[in-house]
């Protein structure tokens, strides 16, 4: 199932980025130069400006329009999106992706579980922290409210790999034709930079 691939991807880029060795210097070069062209383009763009992405058949989502698409994040999720930029000697970084299972190929895996937006929901955020030193789901007890139509539950959580902490956001979605999950992460000590975007970007999530 998707929902168990998420926890390689989370942690990844934001190592690559906030750490300081060669390998993390090459991987930043090589995204932002795949990202420069773009990024010069929206440099002026602030986080009032916002484009709504619905190239696909079940949802639409809306995220800063500084946001470009990055496919390095996960090979399984249907959208991934990245803002990385060197400000005053400080990289920021914010990233966002879709995971979505259709209950068709939920169905298909014949397990002996129905799943809702709470037991899904409980399973992605507890598998986000697998492989990683240090992890802690801050919401301890979350709720299941309706969010454009669906049952959606949400979780904010932490998580570090050796010295890059990280700060995550977690909407799980039930829609009629599948299970999503938006997931959007910084560094630690960007949250408070990077928050609100964070919100907006969960709350704005649509089923066709």
């Amino acid at each position: 199932m998707k929902l168990v691939k998420i926890s390689a991807l989370a942690i990844l880029s934001l190592g690559f980025f906030a750490c300081g060795s060669s390998e993390a210097d090459k991987a930043q070069d090589d995204l932002n130069n795949s990202t420069n062209e773009l990024n010069d383009e929206l440099n002026n763009a602030s986080s009032a400006d916002w484009k709504t992405l619905s190239d696909n058949s079940y949802f639409e989502i809306k995220v800063p329009s500084h946001m470009v698409v990055e496919p390095s994040l996960n090979a399984d999720a249907s959208l991934q999106y990245a803002y990385v930029e060197e400000v005053g000697g400080t990289v920021k970084e914010h990233y966002m992706i879709v995971l979505m299972e259709t209950h068709e190929e939920i169905e298909s895996y014949d397990l002996d579980t129905e799943f809702d937006a709470a037991s899904y929901g409980e399973i992605s955020a507890e598998n986000l922290g697998t492989g990683l030193d240090a992890y802690e789901i801050l919401t301890k007890d979350p709720e299941v409210k309706s969010v454009n139509g669906m049952d959606c539950v949400r979780y904010e959580m932490e998580g570090a790999m050796g010295d890059v902490n990280v700060y995550y956001e977690l909407g799980v979605f039930e829609g009629e034709h599948a299970f999503y999950q938006v997931l959007t992460w910084t560094i630690l000590d960007q949250r408070p930079e990077f928050k609100g975007d964070m919100d907006k970007i969960i709350n704005s999530f649509k089923e066709k």
